[in-house]
């Protein structure tokens, strides 16, 4: 058989002949005949991609990171807007890569994880993020809640078992995913807000009060990796609302694609050139019509689409793992409660969350006990390092989004095991003598005061319980103290604050 094109004869007869004997002797002539080039060149590419992984692993390796655990007073009256700044001001951890970092050095952008944790019943918001990135996140929640103590913690994850069936505990796990593309928003903060009263119905309560009733030997965690991102998904966010309104969108294609493109956009100018009129009443009288047939919720839909690409994005994963005892292992007591909480922010007409069942570690049909095992051992290793890569492909959440997904919660959450901060922070008055503060006669009127409360009463309440603090290893000796000396008749405090005036100012 031969092939003639633009006057170059191809003889595919030997080729025939090849696979008439058998489909190896067809790929063997395939390879000796300038199909190798092939196969080096998926080497070269492959054996790069390796190469470029290794690059990467020791460029993160050079980088250290921090867990913030973050309280806040009991009485702030905050919105979700709050947290929404915060999300906001991280955002400048973005920083446009080089081609030579990226595809040679290896050097890629780091992520925060946003995590709420329950431990025993105990409640957490915690915050995972590189070392180099502490004092953006700190001035951020301070610029938004001045009365919060942030206070850097171990890594209450590392224990965790990496292997299964373990001796001890189980786990139940999967990633969260969107139901719909990601240019569709979930529902946000500003719909759970009663039009008429004003009054805000926090949605993070129940997943709060169904992870404070967890049993002590149960765990729940729930985290949120946030990585900073470009504005490349907002033109995809732009087709699909375009699409939506009825107009023509050009999809990106590939370069054989393009050189077809060029060829019927051509012809189509030529059109253009000879019937101008014709073309141009024809699609604004289609384009007028599309838009008069969209329907409300599609109108609705077209809006919070451009509404969502308004604000900064975000790449994002989100994983939900609820680790136990074997002998008190119950998933369905905290994850229903958990996903119920979750599946507030679904919006029919738009977006929601559901469990991914690539990741989900409940499995049905064949080999379900070796699938399970491999599937948990990978959520908890890809909980662990915060990894962005493992588990399902990233999505993107804008800054509302995140909000609305966590954020501290008001003075309306009763949560009694939620860890909040229990006074706000004042400045001691300055007329007050240096004397007072370290003396022998403030230990011994502490000893007193703590003697009376221990005595059997009707306050009953254990003084030296440390256990929940000793859950997440609050490390105080990290809270460095800046103390200055007084001069000699100096009243002002001995031990003043970071940034205090120079002890050798005249008072």
């Amino acid at each position: 058989m031969q092939i003639e094109i633009l006057n170059i004869v191809i003889d595919l007869t030997p080729l025939f002949a090849a696979s008439d004997r058998s489909p190896m002797h067809a790929i063997w002539y395939i390879f000796a005949n300038g199909g190798w080039v092939l196969f080096v060149l998926v080497f070269i590419i492959q054996g790069y991609y390796l190469w470029l992984q290794g690059q990467q692993f020791k460029w993160f390796k050079t980088n250290k990171f921090t867990l913030l655990a973050v309280d806040i007073p009991k009485e702030h009256e905050q919105t979700p807007k709050a947290v929404e700044q915060l999300f906001s001001t991280i955002s400048g951890a973005h920083a446009p890569l080089s081609k030579t970092e990226e595809q040679i050095k290896g050097v890629f952008q780091l992520a925060f994880s946003f995590e709420i944790v329950s431990i025993d019943g105990y409640v957490q918001f915690l915050i995972h993020t590189a070392t180099q990135y502490r004092d953006l996140v700190e001035s951020s929640i301070y610029a938004q809640y001045p009365d919060a103590e942030i206070t850097e913690v171990d890594d209450y994850a590392t224990w965790a078992p990496e292997e299964f069936p373990d001796e001890t505990h189980n786990i139940w796990g999967t990633e969260v995913i969107l139901t719909e593309n990601q240019a569709f928003p979930i529902k946000t903060y500003p719909a759970f807000e009663d039009k008429v009263s004003g009054e805000y119905k926090d949605p993070l309560a129940a997943m709060l009060e169904t992870m404070s009733k967890v049993q002590v030997g149960e765990q729940v965690w729930f985290q949120i990796i946030v990585k900073p991102t470009g504005f490349e998904w907002v033109k995809e966010s732009e087709r699909i609302a375009l699409k939506l309104a009825g107009r023509k969108v050009h999809e990106p294609t590939s370069k054989p694609n393009q050189v077809i493109d060029w060829i019927t956009n051509t012809i189509d100018n030529i059109g253009e050139f000879i019937l101008p009129l014709w073309k141009e009443v024809n699609e604004k009288d289609e384009l007028v019509r599309m838009m008069l047939h969209l329907t409300p919720g599609e109108k609705n839909t077209l809006e919070a689409i451009q509404n969502k690409s308004s604000k900064m994005g975000f790449e994002c994963k989100i994983r939900l793992v609820y680790l136990s005892t074997n002998e008190q292992f119950s998933p369905n007591r905290a994850v229903s409660g958990v996903f119920g909480s979750i599946k507030q922010f679904a919006d029919l007409t738009s977006n929601g969350f559901k469990p991914d069942p690539k990741t989900k570690t409940s499995i049905m049909y064949w080999f379900t006990k070796y699938r399970a095992k491999k599937r948990k051992a990978r959520l908890v290793k890809a909980y662990k390092l915060r990894s962005t890569i493992a588990g399902y492909k990233a999505f993107i959440l804008n800054t509302e989004e995140l909000a609305t997904l966590w954020h501290f919660p008001g003075v309306e959450i009763r949560t009694p095991l939620l860890r909040r901060t229990e006074t706000k922070k004042g400045e001691p008055p300055t007329s007050l003598p240096a004397s007072f503060f370290g003396t022998d006669s403030d230990e011994s009127e502490t000893a007193n005061l703590s003697a009376q409360l221990k005595q059997p009463s009707e306050f009953n309440v254990d003084l030296d319980n440390d256990y929940f603090e000793k859950k997440f290893a609050k490390d105080k000796t990290k809270q460095a103290e800046n103390t200055i000396t007084p001069s000699k008749n100096s009243t002002i405090n001995a031990s003043a604050p970071k940034g205090g005036p120079p002890s050798n100012l005249p008072l």
